[in-house]
């Protein structure tokens, strides 16, 4: 596989190193953050569903639960 460039700040570049674990490279980093880029992976219920969806879910059982105590 081919090697590619990619120009970074120093914001960015700063970001990457603080994510390296150990002798890691910057590719490691790079792969190891992209591999899931779903923010609701890993939370069985709401997995199929989008954020917005999920929202309205929390706050109606909120909302549920603060009528019922009162």
């Amino acid at each position: 596989m081919a090697d590619k460039t990619i120009r970074v700040s120093e914001e960015t570049w700063r970001k990457l190193r603080a994510r390296k674990r150990g002798d890691e490279s910057f590719d490691a980093v790079i792969e190891r953050e992209l591999v899931d880029d779903d923010p609701l992976a890993g939370f069985g219920a709401w997995s199929d569903t989008t954020i917005d969806e999920s929202v309205r879910e929390v706050k109606t059982e909120m909302d549920e639960d603060l009528e019922s105590e009162q």
